[in-house]
């Protein structure tokens, strides 16, 4: 994989870049000051991180010709996903199409799935420790699936304050937390991330931890995750390896029903495990006798498959195949699929009427 792509880490206080490396066939931090292995970025403002990424990105690559930009932040909060687009484009100077937004717990799934295979043969671990709060993660891979399902779980008693203990304290809080985690579950890998685990206060929770473990630490993993996205999103769909089962993807797989190809002809528009804001397609078709556009979407996990079929009221009485059509589809939320189509006509024998259907679908 020759071409250039870049994964960023937008964290409240602190941001860091990572791009591939060609040679190295993986992620490199990217640092603020050269030959220094000093990869904090203050944020400050996106626009500002993002400017000064532009400067550090130079020796790398041009950052206005990467095929894929992923942005990683803590959580989708509304309105973050236009907002980061929208200035990327406007500084980075790429298309939409090439700039992706996720979350840190998609670019954890990221980074342990391009890890070999003995570090998730069982659930990975996060632990994450900014600010005052020590916060827990656990990632689930099933490996008997094509492509494969991944999984991040994450409870509510799995976050605890740490302000104000005393190092003894955090450390037995710590181990509280990891018996917590490990209780009904196999942990193969453990990864610690955040500038509070750069003090060595957690001695006896490490001695835990380590007992038939591996355990990496680091504050790039976010980063480095997010360019392993960047790097799969410019591959064919089809090498795709695993599909990351997050709140905000989608759950069905949405086709066009193709009678013209046989019973089982259907044209797959969008694919399950697509972020719902992300999930757009487009494509034209000729009716083949009746005025109706069917849609069939099939759980990603198995089960019974739902039809949708908008009928194209008001459409002139045309001969068949001689009605061409635009189809529109894209999710409104994670739960409800909008469905348009416009009448395009068939060349000067049949002028586009220009009418247009609309139809909003509910998947829950």
């Amino acid at each position: 994989m020759a071409q250039f792509v870049v994964g960023f880490d937008l964290g409240k206080d602190y941001s860091q870049i990572c791009c591939w490396n060609p040679s190295l066939g993986e992620p490199v931090s990217v640092s603020v000051v050269a030959g220094a292995e000093k990869y904090r970025i203050p944020t400050e403002n996106l626009e500002l991180f993002l400017k000064k990424s532009l400067k550090l990105l130079k020796p790398y690559g041009k950052i206005h010709e990467a095929a894929s930009v992923v942005f990683s932040v803590e959580e989708l909060e509304d309105g973050l996903v236009e907002r980061i687009k929208k200035t990327a484009m406007q500084l980075i100077g790429i298309s939409e199409s090439r700039i992706y937004v996720q979350t840190w717990r998609e670019s954890f799934c990221a980074y342990v799935l391009n890890q070999p295979r003995e570090i998730w043969r069982h659930h990975a671990a996060l632990f994450g420790y900014e600010g005052e709060v020590l916060k827990a993660a656990s990632l689930n891979i099933n490996p008997h699936t094509t492509p494969y399902l991944a999984r991040v779980e994450s409870k509510e008693n799995w976050q605890i304050p740490l302000s104000g203990l005393q190092p003894e304290a955090k450390d037995e809080a710590f181990q509280a937390l990891i018996r917590e985690v490990f209780a009904s579950r196999p942990v193969s890998a453990v990864y610690l991330v955040g500038e509070g685990f750069e003090e060595k206060w957690y001695e006896g929770s490490l001695k835990l931890l380590c007992n038939g473990r591996r355990v990496f630490a680091g504050n790039n993993l976010y980063a480095k995750g997010a360019c392993y996205r960047a790097a799969q999103s410019v591959q064919p769909r089809e090498r795709a390896p695993y599909v990351f089962l997050g709140a905000d993807k989608i759950s069905y797989n949405v086709g066009l029903r193709t009678p013209g190809m046989g019973k089982a002809g259907i044209h797959t528009l969008m694919n399950a495990g697509e972020s719902w804001y992300e999930a757009k397609a487009e494509c034209e078709a000729i009716l083949l006798e009746e005025p109706v556009v069917e849609l069939i979407l099939q759980p990603m996990q198995g089960g019974e498959g739902l039809k949708e079929s908008l009928l194209l009221d008001g459409l002139p009485d045309r001969p068949p195949r001689t009605t061409r059509v635009r189809i529109g589809v894209e999710f409104l939320s994670v739960e409800r699929l909008r469905v348009s189509v416009r009448d395009l006509g068939f060349g000067e024998l049949f002028p586009s009427t220009d009418l247009c259907w609309t139809e909003e679908v509910e998947l829950g």
